[in-house]
């Protein structure tokens, strides 16, 4: 997880390439550590696919909606931090979107959702490990100098993890933030 946020503040070039090896490796790594919280990856039901996209779409409106009200609506206190993302990682393509829903987002939530989630859940109970999940990520961020993802990453992985413990599969947290990550990288970007 260190390296992985240290690679994302590094952005090399080629930034997706490099990234989809890397998760490709962390991915391999994170199931095999997981230990006693590993298990065979659930199907997705029709309801959860659906609760999936729409909370997709509800963060991706609520993302859009906080990005225009502190960039051009009301301040713009977030536009240099938020063009400064758009100019490193680029708005992508639909190689970046590929890379983003098969290798990237899968090796996210299965750390985040199901090694650390998995690790607290017994000490902070399932509500506790949602939260405790999230906090940790964003702090990892800020660490990195990373604070404009780090405001991402907070309601982005609360939501996430809500809905893999309320639906009982992280499928349903793999879809959705795969889902928003294409919208605000490559379909609909908030420049």
């Amino acid at each position: 997880m260190l390296a992985w946020t240290a690679l994302v503040h590094a952005h090399p070039p080629s930034f997706f390439a490099v990234a989809s090896a890397f998760c490709a490796v962390w991915l391999a790594v994170t199931w095999r550590a997981m230990g006693p919280w590993r298990r065979s990856p659930p199907g997705l039901s029709l309801p959860d696919a659906a609760w999936s996209v729409a909370q997709a779409v509800v963060l991706y409106v609520g993302a859009r909606a906080f990005l225009w009200a502190f960039c051009g609506g009301f301040t713009d206190a977030l536009c240099e931090p938020l063009q400064a993302v758009y100019a490193t990682f680029g708005t992508g393509s639909w190689s970046t979107a590929l890379a983003l829903v098969l290798v990237l987002v899968p090796a996210e939530e299965l750390f985040w959702r199901g090694r650390v989630q998995g690790a607290l859940r017994p000490r902070l109970g399932r509500w506790g490990a949602v939260a405790g999940s999230a906090v940790l990520s964003s702090l990892v961020l800020l660490v990195f100098g990373e604070p404009l993802l780090a405001l991402a990453a907070l309601p982005t992985s609360l939501a996430w993890g809500a809905l893999a413990e309320w639906r009982g599969t992280p499928v349903a947290s793999w879809l959705s933030h795969a889902l928003w990550d294409v919208l605000i990288v490559v379909l609909l970007p908030a420049t």
